[in-house]
């Protein structure tokens, strides 16, 4: 398999997932699946190749998705919040409109809203993120072939700023648009796809599969990517992102239940990559994360740790996203409604003087010592971490190396500890493409920070 070349790249982005996220999603699994993580296997697998990522952005240790990506994207370190834009204002020319030029079809599936920072920094040119409005038109302008996910918002006249209907844009240049489940089990496979199932990010895998309506309406992580191999496969040459996005948003929040659910989904669609893999074997699949967030971790509990697992095992009762149930908790003012609420979704018994403590916090009278948790969502991680276990450094991202597996053809190319910034020359030797992007030095270490740049309030 070694100087092999894939006609098809699938790049996996598990958003945010630290090392503890990735292990604590492993013991979930077992408690609630009976089985370990795919990802795990694919460790003991000896044509899998290992590596490390340095995964820091232009102007700091810290990334945040957009630089991520983007280095990814455009094999250039940019600054935080910038989409594959250098400081002076120069557009980096992004992977898939490089492959699209060279004759390879496109897709961007994800869990967040398609024109987000992990999918954006595959196909898009921006000098913030935040310009959505902008991103989704550019998807239309290079006519990037398969884009499902959140974020209908974007393409909507009534929603958009400036009332352009990208909708009927896009159905005029012959794409199939859809907007729920069912449609996209139907799509015809010969016409390029649209596919946003929630006006924002699609809800947590913890609250989607509590409503039957949402369940009706937003497939699946695995379902998409099930889908969007469908319809690739019928070409000779395709490269594929898949991110589960929401496993970085449940970290923000501190809230594990959520998660581990999401990492779950995203495992879900690990394997069904591997399923077309076994049938496709020149697929290369790169499985990975762009940062670690927040960092959770079990702790030792009770005389000589006795109590961590049962205590774990507290996970398998909740019922909710933490954002929901903030969303709730809002709306009362007695430490008797916020004990019944957190009990109701978590199964907490939650005592008297830790339920004032919060409802405090709720008021805006309690106060951190530790300003990276001063959050609602990360307080209530917080007071839960009592009933599972789980602890946190904060609600923000970390600097860690992150790990990448790689399975197929060129994976060789995918070990030992790498740069961010080599992934994009890699794909381009792979896709006999000859073609490399200006770089510039290392910035001071000065702001946009990577909190900053996510705007991690829209979480919590």
């Amino acid at each position: 398999m070694a100087g092999a070349r894939p006609r098809h790249i699938i790049h996996m982005v598990s958003d945010g997932m630290s090392m503890g996220t990735l292990s604590l999603s492993d013991q979930f699994s077992r408690l609630s699946r009976q089985r370990g993580l795919k990802w795990l296997e694919l460790g003991q697998r000896a044509e899998v190749s290992f590596g490390w990522v340095n995964m820091r952005s232009l102007n700091s240790l810290v990334t945040d998705s957009a630089a991520a990506s983007s280095s990814w994207g455009s094999g250039s370190r940019v600054k935080n919040g910038t989409i594959n834009q250098l400081p002076d204002g120069r557009d980096l020319k992004p992977l898939l409109v490089v492959l699209g030029q060279a004759g390879w079809k496109r897709g961007l599936v994800t869990t967040t809203e398609i024109t987000h920072a992990t999918p954006a920094g595959f196909a898009g040119n921006a000098s913030s993120r935040q310009t959505s409005e902008t991103l989704a038109a550019q998807y239309l302008e290079r006519g990037i072939e398969v884009l499902c996910g959140g974020g209908k918002k974007y393409f909507d006249p009534t929603q958009r700023k400036d009332k352009r209907d990208l909708r009927s844009e896009f159905k005029a240049s012959g794409y199939e648009v859809m907007d729920e489940a069912g449609m996209l089990a139907k799509a015809s496979l010969d016409r390029p796809w649209l596919g946003t199932f929630a006006s924002g990010h699609l809800p947590f895998e913890i609250d989607r599969l509590q409503d039957k309506k949402l369940v009706h309406q937003v497939p699946p992580l695995a379902e998409m990517t099930r889908r969007a191999l469908a319809k690739l496969e019928r070409e000779n040459q395709f490269i594929l992102q898949v991110e589960g996005g929401r496993v970085d948003h449940g970290c923000h929040d501190c809230d594990i239940a959520t998660a581990v659910r999401e990492q779950v989904a995203f495992d879900e669609a690990i394997e069904v990559c591997l399923d077309f893999q076994r049938r496709v074997p020149d697929t290369l699949i790169i499985v990975t994360t762009d940062h670690s967030t927040a960092n959770p971790g079990l702790n030792g509990t009770g005389d000589e740790y006795a109590q961590s697992s049962p205590i774990f095992h507290n996970i398998l009762n909740s019922r909710q996203s933490l954002d929901v149930l903030l969303g709730r908790l809002e709306k009362v003012s007695e430490t008797a409604a916020v004990k019944k609420l957190i009990g109701e979704v978590t199964s907490y018994r939650v005592p008297d003087k830790k339920a004032a403590a919060f409802l405090e916090f709720l008021n805006k009278k309690g106060a951190t010592v530790y300003d990276q948790m001063n959050s609602k969502t990360v307080q209530l991680g917080q007071l839960l971490a009592n009933h599972l276990g789980v602890g946190w450094t904060s609600g923000q991202h970390t600097s860690d190396y992150v790990p990448l597996m790689a399975l197929g053809p060129g994976a060789e190319r995918f070990r030992g500890f790498m740069q961010n910034t080599q992934i994009f020359p890699n794909y381009m030797a792979l896709a006999g493409v000859d073609f490399r992007n200006p770089e510039v030095p290392l910035l001071a270490e000065c702001g946009p920070s990577a909190w900053e740049a996510e705007r991690t309030g829209v979480y919590s």
